[in-house]
Order: structure tokens, then C-alpha cells, then sequence
């Protein structure tokens, strides 16, 4: 692959958008001195590489009209410093494609845990969220296993048809009662109007809706912000379910890049306060301090440091 198609993506290899932790081989470097993204024969292999993924899903937003390619747009407004002269690229999420669901229960199945049970569901979401550059920690798992999971998972249908299928997928399949932090998303209809009627004016009162910023206190899988992203580009949300703060770091870096990789706050207009003072964690559990990310003083999404 040529340099062309990295374009202005490339340009930004060096950013800690896929900066490697120490003990991971350098995706940006390798690509500088190849010309191309890394191959099954090459050692290491492609999923050695922190956010081996993400510049597949790049490309193919050139190629899904139904997305808008939307990483375009972030990217050149990255690269502009400042905001474009353009309105954010809509996606209408409407009807899903069952045929995903199907996809992601064969997938799960390839991790041989539990035979594709919520531990290898799990092990996916970690697998999709170093690959696409969301995690800096890569799930332990075989060449093997590694090796059959690139062979087999294709983004392309979620992304030819956009919609929260992670969240769909675990809520319709939490069974046998498991549902320890009472995950039920939102109806995707009534996430829409709650959206439309929160943010579609905004723009008739003369005010640019790409700097409003939206915060979702029980993020879930993102379905709120996902829809809100037709309008802004500062989007927050909390959460103590780490699986759902998984899938809503997946939503974003498949639908909405600016969720997942937020805009400098400078861009925004956004003034940088000091963080906020912590809040009492008397009846909530020890591991739930280390969840909040504060980033130019903003709560951003909440995930593991």
C-alpha cells in the first residue's frame, strides 16, 4: 500500500493516536520504512502492532457511503488545527443487519474459551479494542487463535449499515439473570428524539452545534452519543460497567472518531479548568477510582488507566 492511502492519516502516524507502549513493536515506524501495513508473513505478525486495525477501518470509510467517511473528516480537521468550514458527515443508524449478529457470535467462538460465551465475548471486545488503538493492553491469547481472528473478522458489515450492534448483542442475550449493572440500552427510536429535541435547534439559535458539548452520565454502548455526533463533535460519558465502556470506545472508533479519539479541547473552544475535586467512593468498589480519565480537564469517557 502506497502512502497515498494513509493520506491525511499518514501525516499522523507519529501522533500518540497509535503510539505503542513500550514493550509493543511501533506501528507508525513500520509503516514509514515499509510503505504498507504489516502482513501475516512478517514477523511479528499484524496484531503484535497497537492499532493494527484502525487504518483498515479508515479505508474502508472511504468505501461505505453509509458512514460518510467520516474518519476523513476528523482527520483533516486534526490536521487543519481548526475547525472545517464543513458540517459533520450525517449516519442515519436505522435497521440493523442480523446477519452481524450471527458474525458476532462466530467470532466469539474463535477465542476457545466457552465456546463463545460472555468470556469470549469479553475477549473479542479486548482483541477489537487494541487493534483499533483503544487499549494498551493486548489480550493474551495464541498466534493461533490471533491468526484465525484476522483471517475472519470483517468490519464491513457494521459499517455498510451502522447501528449499535455490540449493545444489541449483549442486551438481547443477557440471559439466566446475569445483568450485574442493569444493562438495558436506551430503544434506539427514543434515543433519537431525545437527540433531535436536545440538540436539532440549536443551530437556528445561532450557535455552531459541533462545540455544544453532550454528556451521557450511564453511557452504556454510546447509543446517545453515537446519534448526538450528527450534531457535535465534544462528546462525554460515564460509566462503571467496563464492559459497556468497551463498546462504546468501539462504537465510537467505528462511527464516530471524535467519541473515541476526542478533538483537543483548544479546537473546541472549550476553557481547561482544573480537574474536578474527587467524589466520596465509600460504597463503591476500590477498582472504580482508577475509571475516570480526565483529559484537559474535561471528564471524558471513563475506562482503565
Amino acid at each position: 500500500m502506497g502512502r497515498s492511502l494513509f493520506h491525511p492519516f499518514y501525516s499522523r502516524l507519529e501522533t500518540p493516536l497509535l503510539s505503542a507502549p513500550s514493550r509493543a513493536p511501533d506501528l507508525a515506524a513500520f509503516i514509514d520504512r515499509q510503505r504498507r501495513l504489516p502482513h501475516l508473513t512478517d514477523q511479528p505478525p499484524p496484531w503484535h502492532y497497537r492499532g493494527w486495525l484502525l487504518p483498515y477501518v479508515i479505508l474502508l470509510h472511504e468505501h461505505c457511503p453509509a458512514v460518510a467517511n467520516r474518519w476523513d473528516y476528523h482527520l483533516r480537521t486534526l490536521h487543519a488545527r481548526q475547525l472545517l468550514d464543513e458540517p459533520i458527515p450525517p449516519i442515519a443508524f436505522s435497521q440493523p443487519d442480523h446477519k452481524v449478529f450471527s458474525l458476532l457470535r462466530d467470532w466469539s467462538r474463535l477465542i476457545g474459551k466457552d465456546c463463545g460465551g460472555w468470556s469470549d465475548f469479553h475477549t473479542l471486545l479486548d482483541w477489537l479494542c487494541w487493534g483499533l488503538a483503544l487499549s494498551n493492553e493486548a489480550p493474551r491469547l495464541s498466534d493461533a487463535v490471533n491468526e484465525q481472528l484476522y483471517r475472519q473478522v470483517d468490519l464491513r458489515p457494521l459499517l455498510e449499515t451502522p447501528y449499535d450492534y455490540l449493545g444489541e448483542f449483549v442486551a438481547t442475550s443477557k440471559a439466566s439473570g446475569w445483568n450485574p449493572t442493569a444493562f438495558y440500552p436506551t430503544p434506539h427510536s427514543v434515543v433519537e428524539l431525545m437527540v433531535q429535541m436536545a440538540l436539532a435547534d440549536i443551530k437556528t439559535e445561532g450557535r455552531d452545534p459541533r462545540i455544544q458539548s453532550v454528556n451521557d452520565p450511564c453511557v452504556g454502548s454510546g447509543r446517545m452519543l453515537l446519534r448526538a455526533s450528527n450534531f457535535s463533535l465534544q462528546l462525554l460519558g460515564q460509566d462503571i460497567d467496563l464492559l459497556a465502556i468497551a463498546m462504546c470506545k468501539i462504537n465510537g472508533a467505528l462511527y464516530a472518531p471524535w467519541l473515541s479519539f476526542p478533538l483537543p479541547a483548544a479546537m473546541l473552544g472549550t476553557p481547561v479548568h482544573p480537574p474536578p475535586a474527587s467524589l466520596p467512593l465509600s460504597e463503591t468498589p476500590p477498582e472504580a477510582a482508577a475509571r475516570l480519565h480526565v483529559a484537559d480537564g474535561i471528564q471524558r469517557l471513563l475506562f482503565p488507566m
